[in-house]
């Protein structure tokens, strides 16, 4: 579907100048297959030294590759995850040398994430670990609703079928299983002529590079990725130069495969060629897939779609879908599209992540995470979109209710129901952020401790909820007539406390404004309920034991001539009213 932000893809057209611009290592091709993924992918020694990274994970850390590779990547894991992390890497054997965990990330800002993490071991001949390849993704939010929200596309399928290298994976005997598209396509083999058959003899047949071949196999099949560069034989006795890497695969039942990755480093065929080959051997993939993939003209029309994104959006099949307009029959609105991916977009699979609304045939309304692709012409027109699509809605609102919830839990824990004021706790904590604060920059800092003389009197003659009511009124009065630099709380039964940010004089006219309001209170007949305050000011190497001591002692002073009044004391200076 069209987007805001467009980064072109590589160009369509031009077929020799395209083979040109992609030719290159085989290091550089497998790092953008690596790259176009949105998976965080890391590869380590076991002394925790990278030797790999993707943009996922550099970006994902705010990091450049070059200040990883090379280095321990530990400060990344949260410290009490290390032992866990450390234990899991022991476990990793020939035989088992696959597994997952999930460990607290260190962000550069402070804040503390989840990574789900698919270890994978690397071994030498003689079954000695040297490298660990891991595959992670966040799933903070998961961990934190506590509900799994499992990614439901198979990175490995969709880089299978997507892939422009030739991919081929074959049993521990050098058999072919699966092979993608592009692979038939590179060789001239269709799908059921591919299957079954040995990849050197398939690939090298009878001609002098059959012994390099199997070599090259050999070294696969013995648990070592290895890469050349080398000349392949196509089906028709056509030679071509190709980048090959062979990557080997243990599973954890202790079955052995490999995956070959070719590139073809000579002339592709023309690029509508390709596509039209190609559409036919994408089709079982593009209908089986659980997400929804879509394909739509700049214009606001669909083009192709699969089943999943079909029935997402209610309808039966892809005529209906055809039929629509984008902007007006499918959009909630088209402006509210909000990018979750913003950095570094460039020439790999996914051009953008967006997220937005979509309107279903029967009416309803539903969210959708959009990962989309812009293809684009030599001269940068687009030509279509395409994007693969899965239905959030369920997931936004278990983080609406997961907001609510904590926001309701933050309210309970730092207010006192009784009077809607904050507590002791978070007043405690609150000041002594505000004594950190005044001594750093020298700015000045109150605080009057409030004390309710005849209170009980009240309480006991006309009952507790009568006095409930008092305090709540009382407290009223307090907290609309301070200013939002100020914090009140109740301190516990019939006192109450408040900070402010202002020098001792400003702080009395406070004290004494709070006083007389309180006398206008007539508590349902009771009349007023006196009180006596306390103010002191802040002072160097004050804490806030010394500082709440100084109040106090003020607030003494008024309760020993009576009450019903107002004292400062800051050392020897002090003055009060009654």
């Amino acid at each position: 579907m069209p987007g805001k932000d467009v980064i072109p893809p590589a160009c369509v057209g031009n077929a020799e100048e395209e083979c040109e611009k992609r030719s290159g290592t085989e290091e550089g091709s497998f790092r953008e297959i690596l790259d176009s993924v949105p998976e965080l992918i890391l590869r380590f020694t076991p002394d925790l030294i990278t030797t790999f990274v993707n943009r996922t994970y550099c970006e994902y850390h705010g990091i450049r590759c070059e200040d990883i590779v090379g280095k321990s990547f530990k400060d990344h894991i949260h410290p009490g995850d290390m032992p866990s992390f450390r234990e899991r890497l022991m476990a990793l054997t020939p035989e088992n040398p696959v597994l997952a965990g999930v460990e607290r990330t260190l962000m550069p800002d402070g804040d503390i994430r989840w990574q789900k993490w698919t270890d994978r071991g690397i071994f030498d001949h003689r079954g000695n670990l040297v490298e660990i390849q891991s595959i992670g993704r966040d799933v903070t939010e998961r961990k934190r609703i506590e509900q799994a929200m499992a990614f439901e596309r198979e990175s490995l399928n969709a880089l299978f079928g997507y892939s422009m290298e030739g991919i081929v994976f074959c049993d521990h005997d050098l058999t072919v299983l699966k092979a993608n598209p592009a692979f038939c396509d590179m060789f001239g083999y269709a799908p059921e002529e591919v299957a079954g058959r040995n990849i050197d003899e398939l690939v090298a047949g009878n001609t002098e590079y059959l012994e390099e071949a199997r070599n090259f196999s050999a070294v696969t099949a013995g648990g070592r990725p290895v890469a050349i560069e080398t000349t392949r034989m196509r089906k028709d006795g056509s030679l071509i130069q190709v980048s090959c890497l062979g990557v080997p695969v243990f599973l954890s039942d202790g079955g052995r495969f490999a995956y070959g990755i070719y590139r073809d480093i000579t002339a592709r065929k023309a690029a509508e060629k390709a596509l039209k080959e190609s559409e036919a051997k994408y089709r079982e993939l593009f209908d089986s897939m659980p997400l929804g993939f879509y394909a739509s003209t700049p214009e606001g029309y669909f083009l192709d779609a699969n089943p999943a994104f079909i029935h997402m959006l209610g309808y039966e099949n892809l005529e209906e879908l055809r039929s629509l307009f984008i902007p007006t029959d499918v959009y909630v609105s088209e402006d509210e599209r909000e990018s979750i991916e913003n950095k570094g977009r460039g020439e790999g699979f996914i051009d953008s992540v967006e997220k937005y609304r979509l309107k279903r045939k029967d009416g309803q309304v539903i969210w959708v995470e959009d990962f989309a692709r812009y293809i684009k012409d030599c001269s940068g027109e687009i030509l279509f979109n395409q994007g693969l699509c899965r239905d959030i809605t369920d997931r936004l609102r278990a983080e609406e209710e997961l907001k609510r919830v904590n926001r309701e839990l933050y309210v309970a824990a730092t207010t006192d129901s009784a009077t809607g004021l904050f507590n002791r706790k978070y007043f405690d904590e609150a000041l002594k952020k505000e004594i950190d604060r005044s001594s750093r920059y020298r700015s000045p800092l109150s605080l009057a401790m409030i004390d309710l003389d005849n209170f009980k009197a009240l309480n006991d003659t006309r009952g507790h909820q009568a006095g409930d009511r008092a305090l709540r009124e009382i407290a009223l009065v307090i907290r609309e007539n301070i200013r939002s630099s100020d914090t009140a709380a109740r301190w516990g039964g019939d006192e109450f406390i408040l900070s402010t940010p202002v020098d001792g004089e400003r702080a009395l006219a406070l004290a004494r404004k709070l006083r007389e309001l309180l006398l206008g209170l007539d508590h349902e007949g009771f009349g007023p309920v006196t009180c006596s305050i306390g103010v002191a000011t802040c002072q160097e190497g004050d804490n806030l034991d010394s500082l709440v001591k100084r109040a106090d002692l003020a607030l003494y002073r008024v309760k020993k001539k009576g009450g019903n009044g107002v004292s400062s004391q800051d050392g020897s200076a002090c003055s009060s009213t009654g």
